[in-house]
């Protein structure tokens, strides 16, 4: 089977279990040549990206937007498809729905686009339908139908990890265009698909030469084709002689990347060049994409000299502030959290908002991380109160609303709030059917599988988790984080051989991950290997000596030995990583103790108080040592 017209033919294989798999050799038509669409990417049999793996199987990677109502027909138990589709390509019906359905239809439609593009309202669910393709998204099922809303079927991904986006909302990964367009100021003003395109003939509705689509808009103000947008004047505006690429508005503020091997698709975030921005964080600007001979200094003095004050203006100010703190997260910075909060208060546009809410999902304990989210549940946008869920599930007290989300109208509402509170779902059957529903449904790719595997340990069904874990880890061999989960539920059963096994390959895969070394340490100990357990702590402090995990359980080995003394030390190392643990400085107290020292037993223990007064070991601790001194 063949798939595909323009600028690629890429062809099906057949394979068992009702898959069809996408070989990375495809046509180009234009230039009547074969070529890797990997651009010789090399993966072997065991990736999820090769092209007999799950990350080619055409059935649920690409099959819905590239045919007229698919159904996946994807069957867990027998882990096999039984997909069928009505034709090939995107006919009528995909945007128009089922003429079946409405035989009475004036115009021969079920949907008449048209007159569904009269209100606000209409006019959303009918980019709705247009976002169903060209997004990056998660399914929740496969029942969507046209006029239904995006939120009851799919969850959108934002530009939230840095695999996938540059911190300031620039696509990076294949991430189509509907987040991008969420993200940018033109589509928070209102700006949609069928502003600039036709949808029947899938063309621009006005040429891109000389501006002309642009500046239907941007050229007439009031009398452009939508009110409100700025008037500008192209030659004054982009500093470009007329009829350069530099003049071209899409050139700068569309820039494009070829997915692929030949097909360049542009960004629809509209971004403002900011070469500041690649100096300091590395983010892509437009001037170096296409002056390739310049630096970045260059780049940066030269718009400095031609927009002066423009570059600098609060709004490109705050803009910047917020990618910076963006940048910052995705680097694992703790002190991140101020300026994220700093730009969520700033923040008007709410696919930013979502955005900003998620990212601080690392911070979900800090109360005032709670108290933004609790803001967030009332907000008008579901993107928003779905991002919420996840930090209200570590508050105090917040299961009250979580509860109250379950009645939520939007699907991707109720299943985010689902998962937040899973661990007590056994209290909300109907919930609990809904969010098992929509996880089994992407339960043939690995994050699916993983997912499944969470929400069964979560219920404490310990050997439905490991049938989920072993098949995460057989659909991608190759992912370490698969099998370091499989070796954690593996441990937790008391299968500490094959956990080892389990997170010797993780180490394979990613020899410089210090967290799969610790593991590794830990589940020797847990066999009473000791000496290999000292070996490894010993090389993972050595490598890695802000580690404080392990130069804790290093201590705690030593002591064990009857070390005191180094022991003590090691625990003292531990301390310095990570001050902000009473943990430390206890264990550290409860070894001079054992030397006969409780003057410094008592020291520590109130350094662990300082750090939380509440610390019970340490107030226990302490009553001991004054009872042996009312005893002497």
């Amino acid at each position: 089977m063949a798939i595909g017209l323009t600028p690629l033919i890429q062809y099906l294989v057949s394979a068992e279990g009702g898959r069809w798999q996408t070989p990375s050799v495809a046509w180009d038509p234009a230039k009547k040549e074969w070529f890797d669409v990997l651009d010789g990417d090399d993966r072997t049999a065991a990736d999820w990206g090769h092209w007999s793996g799950r990350g080619m199987t055409w059935n649920t990677q690409c099959a819905w937007c590239h045919m007229t109502d698919y159904k996946k027909g994807y069957d867990a138990a027998t882990d096999s498809y039984k997909s069928n589709w009505k034709e090939m390509g995107v006919g009528c019906t995909q945007c128009h729905g089922d003429i079946a359905a409405a035989p009475d239809a004036k115009n021969g439609c079920l949907i008449d686009l048209k007159k569904h593009h009269t209100t606000k309202k209409s006019k959303g669910l009918t980019i709705d339908n247009c976002a169903t393709c060209h997004s990056r998204r998660g399914q929740l099922d496969g029942d969507f139908h046209v006029g239904e809303k995006f939120g009851d079927h799919f969850q959108l991904q934002l530009p939230t990890q840095d695999r996938l986006y540059y911190a300031d909302g620039q696509i990076k990964d294949e991430d189509y265009v509907w987040t991008s367009l969420r993200l940018s100021k033109m589509g928070h003003k209102g700006v949609n698909c069928l502003d600039c395109h036709d949808p029947h003939t899938t063309k621009l509705k006005l040429p891109l030469e000389n501006n002309t689509l642009c500046m239907s808009c941007h050229g007439g103000g009031s009398n452009g084709r939508i009110d409100g947008a700025t008037v500008i004047n192209p030659l004054s505006h982009t500093k470009h002689e007329p009829n350069s690429t530099g003049s071209s508005c899409v050139s700068c503020h569309m820039t494009h990347t070829t997915y692929m091997g030949r097909d360049p698709r542009r960004d629809h975030g509209f971004h403002v060049p900011d070469p500041l921005l690649t100096k300091e964080l590395g983010i892509p600007n437009a001037c170096n994409k296409c002056h390739t001979d310049k630096d970045t200094d260059w780049a940066v003095k030269s718009t400095q000299a031609l927009f002066g004050e423009k570059m600098h203006t609060p709004e490109r100010e705050r803009q910047r502030a917020r990618t910076r703190a963006i940048a910052t997260a995705f680097n694992g910075q703790q002190n991140a959290i101020d300026a994220l909060l700093k730009s969520y208060s700033n923040e008007d546009n709410p696919a930013w908002q979502a955005t900003l809410l998620q990212v601080m999902r690392a911070w979900s304990t800090d109360p005032r991380v709670q108290k933004i989210a609790l803001d967030a549940v009332k907000h008008d946008d579901p993107l928003v109160r779905s991002s919420s869920c996840e930090i209200l599930a570590f508050g105090t007290g917040t299961s009250t609303v979580l509860d109250s989300m379950f009645k939520d109208p939007v699907k991707e509402v109720r299943v985010a709030a689902a998962w937040a509170s899973r661990a007590r779902l056994s209290q909300y059957p109907d919930m609990f059917k809904e969010l098992k529903e929509s996880l089994s449904f992407s339960a043939d790719q690995p994050t699916g599988a993983m997912s499944m595997a969470q929400l069964s340990l979560d219920s404490n069904q310990l050997e439905e988790a490991e049938k989920w874990l072993k098949k995460a880890v057989h659909q991608d061999q190759t992912s370490a984080a698969g099998h370091e989960a499989y070796a954690v539920l593996l441990s937790r059963m008391g299968k500490t051989q094959q956990a080892l096994d389990q997170l010797e390959i993780a180490i394979k895969l990613e020899p410089d991950n210090i967290r799969f070394s610790y593991l590794i340490a830990l589940t020797y100990a847990e066999l009473g290997d000791t000496e290999k357990t000292e070996t490894l702590l010993r090389d993972i402090v050595k490598r890695a000596p802000t580690h404080d995990r392990s130069h804790y359980n290093l201590g705690l080995l030593l002591a064990g030995k009857e070390k005191l003394g180094e022991a003590i030390l090691s625990i003292m190392r531990a301390e310095n990583a990570n001050p902000q643990s009473p943990d430390y400085p206890y264990a550290r107290a409860t070894l001079h103790m054992r030397q006969g020292d409780n003057e410094r037993a008592f020291e520590a223990c109130r350094t662990a108080l300082g750090i939380q007064r509440d610390y019970q070991p340490a107030l226990n601790l302490i009553r001991q040592i004054a009872q042996q001194q009312r005893r002497k």
